[in-house]
C-alpha cells in the first residue's frame, strides 16, 4: 500500500471490484450451469481468489492481488473488506427479519427452542468426544481438555446467514420450517455464546463461576427478548416517524440505521452476534407500513452487498493450515473426516429429532435439520478466536476449516430439494393451520 490515503482507498476499491466481479461470475455459473444456489459459487470463488490460492500469487513479477495483511488482527483479508462483509451480513439478516411473519415467529419460538437445544447439546458432545478419542486432547487436566471444549463450541455454531439466503431465494422464509430455523438459529446463538464464554473463561482463568454464566445468559436473553417485545410494541410509532421523512431514500436510510444500531448494541454490550440484533430489529418492524415501503429497495441493496459477504467468507478458508502443527497429515485427515461426519450427524439428529416432537413430520424435520447444518462464518470466527488466543493449534484449526467448508457447501445443495413436496407439518396441525389462515391451502398441498 502507498502512503497516500487516496491511494489506499483506490486500492481497496480495486480489490472490492475484483470481489464483485468474481461473485457474479461464480453465482452465474452455479445457477445457470450447475443448477445449485448462487451462494455456493460465491463461496467457491472466494476460496479460489483468497490469499492462500490465486489471490496470493505474485503475477508477472508484481505484487499479489490479495496479500495477507500485516496488521489485520489475524484476518486473512484487509480489515476494511472484512468490515464491508460484516455490513452485508447485517443487511442480509435485517431483510430476513423484515420478510419474516412476526406472528409465525412467535408461534414457533417454543419448538425452535427445542430444536436449538438439541442442535447445540449433541454437536458439542460429539465434537468434544471426537477430539479426545482421536488424541487431539485428553481428560488428564483442564488445560489438556480445553482444545476439545473449543472444538465442541465450534460444532454448536449455525450460520443463519447462509440458510436465510437460500430460504429467501426459494421464497420459504415464511414457511413454518423456515421460521423455526431462523428462530432456532437465534436461540442457538444465545446458547453458543454461553458455551464459548465458559470455554474462554476456563482457558484464561482455569475456572468459571455459576454467577458469571447466569449473568451472560440473562444479558443475552434479556436483550433479545427486550428488543423483540419492546420493538414490536412501538414498531408502528417507529414506522410513522421514519415515514415522516419524504426525501428520496429517507425511509431506507433510517431503517438501515435502526438495524445498525441494534446490531452494534447486541455485539458491544450484550455479547450477541450483530446479525441477531439486525434480524430482531427487522422482525419487530415486519408488520409495519415501513416494511412495505423499503422492501424493494432493500433487495437492491442486498443484490450489491450480500455476494461480498459470501466471497469474503470463502477468502478466510486457509487449506494450508490443514495438517499443520505437531500431528501427522494422516491423523489430521482422519480427524477431519470424523469431525465432518459428526458435524452432519449431530445437527441432523440433534435438530431433527426434537422437531418430530413439536409438530413436524419427517419431511419438516429434515428441512429444519438441514437449515441448521451450515457452520459458515460463525464457526470460522470461533475457530479464529481459538487460534489467535493459542487455545487450539493450526492442526485443529485446519480440521475445523474442512468441517466448516463441507457443512456450509452441503447444506444449500440438499436444502432446496428438501423444500419440494408437501407440508412439513403433521396432518392434524396442517388442517388447523389452514383453518386459521396461517398456512395457505395451496402451499400445504404442494
Amino acid at each position: 500500500m502507498h502512503d497516500s490515503p487516496l491511494a489506499v482507498v483506490a486500492e481497496l476499491i480495486l480489490l472490492l471490484s475484483v470481489i464483485l466481479v468474481a461473485a457474479k461470475i461464480g453465482g452465474e455459473v452455479s445457477e445457470r450451469y450447475l443448477k445449485v444456489p448462487p451462494v455456493l459459487g460465491e463461496l467457491g470463488v472466494g476460496i479460489l481468489i483468497s490469499p492462500f490460492l490465486l489471490g496470493g500469487i505474485h503475477w508477472f513479477g508484481g505484487g499479489a492481488i490479495f496479500e495477507l495483511p500485516q496488521d489485520g488482527g489475524g484476518l486473512p483479508v484487509e480489515p476494511q473488506l472484512f468490515f464491508i462483509a460484516q455490513l452485508a451480513a447485517v443487511v442480509l439478516l435485517f431483510e430476513a427479519g423484515l420478510e419474516t411473519d412476526r406472528e409465525q415467529f412467535m408461534k414457533y419460538v417454543r419448538p425452535a427452542t427445542a430444536v436449538a437445544a438439541g442442535g447445540v447439546i449433541l454437536p458439542f458432545v460429539m465434537g468434544f468426544g471426537a477430539t479426545v478419542l482421536l488424541g487431539f486432547a485428553s481428560m488428564d487436566s483442564i488445560d489438556e481438555m480445553i482444545p476439545a471444549l473449543f472444538v465442541g463450541a465450534v460444532m454448536t455454531a449455525t450460520s443463519v446467514g447462509i440458510t436465510a439466503r437460500v430460504l429467501a431465494d426459494i421464497r420459504r422464509l415464511d414457511s413454518p420450517e423456515g421460521v423455526t430455523v431462523l428462530a432456532g438459529a437465534v436461540v442457538d446463538d444465545v446458547l453458543g455464546i454461553i458455551i464459548l464464554a465458559i470455554v474462554v473463561g476456563i482457558s484464561e482463568e482455569g475456572e468459571v463461576t455459576a454467577g458469571s454464566i447466569a449473568l451472560i445468559f440473562l444479558k443475552a436473553v434479556g436483550f433479545w427478548l427486550g428488543l423483540l417485545v419492546v420493538g414490536s410494541l412501538v414498531s408502528k410509532y417507529i414506522s410513522r416517524g421514519v415515514l415522516w421523512f419524504k426525501s428520496a431514500g429517507g425511509a431506507l436510510v433510517l431503517a438501515l440505521a435502526l438495524a445498525f444500531i441494534a446490531s452494534a448494541v447486541a455485539e458491544i454490550y450484550f455479547g450477541l452476534a450483530m446479525i441477531i440484533g439486525a434480524y430482531t430489529m427487522g422482525l419487530a418492524l415486519s408488520s409495519t407500513e415501513l416494511k412495505h415501503q423499503v422492501e424493494d429497495s432493500m433487495r437492491s441493496v442486498n443484490n450489491f452487498l450480500v455476494p461480498i459477504f459470501f466471497v469474503v467468507i470463502g477468502m478466510q478458508v486457509d487449506f494450508t493450515a490443514f495438517g499443520a502443527g505437531d500431528t501427522s497429515l494422516a491423523s489430521a485427515i482422519v480427524f477431519a473426516v470424523v469431525l465432518t461426519l459428526f458435524a452432519v450427524i449431530s445437527k441432523l439428529v440433534g435438530a431433527g429429532v426434537p422437531a418430530l416432537f413439536v409438530g413436524f413430520n419427517r419431511v419438516g424435520a429434515t428441512r429444519i435439520a438441514l437449515g441448521m447444518l451450515p457452520r459458515g462464518e460463525v464457526a470460522l470466527i470461533i475457530a479464529g478466536i481459538g487460534l489467535t488466543s493459542g487455545v487450539i493449534g493450526k492442526d485443529i484449526f485446519g480440521v475445523v476449516i474442512v468441517m466448516t467448508v463441507v457443512t456450509t457447501v452441503v447444506a444449500p445443495v440438499f436444502l432446496i430439494p428438501a423444500f419440494r413436496g408437501g407440508s412439513g407439518l403433521k396432518s392434524g396441525i396442517v388442517e388447523a393451520e389452514i383453518a386459521s389462515g396461517v398456512v395457505e391451502e395451496d402451499l400445504a398441498g404442494e
